[in-house]
């Protein structure tokens, strides 16, 4: 059973490490300029994101 900050501390962790490949890829492939991606707050937003999703998922009571 997750407690009250589970699953918006899960969705936030998966939103960190798909900003973190999101800023490798970029680096990676040069699909954009350095003005395109921000390599802070890019793993930083995506995080937030996450954590807001989870938290959205858990008030409708989807705990999975």
């Amino acid at each position: 059973m997750l407690n009250k900050l589970g699953l918006p501390i899960k969705y936030a962790i998966i939103g960190l490490v798909g900003g973190v490949i999101a800023v490798f890829l970029v680096n990676t492939f040069g699909a954009g300029s350095t003005e395109t991606i921000n390599y802070r707050i890019t793993p930083l937003a995506t995080a937030i994101g996450g954590a807001i999703g989870g938290w959205l998922r858990q008030r409708k009571g989807k705990v999975k």
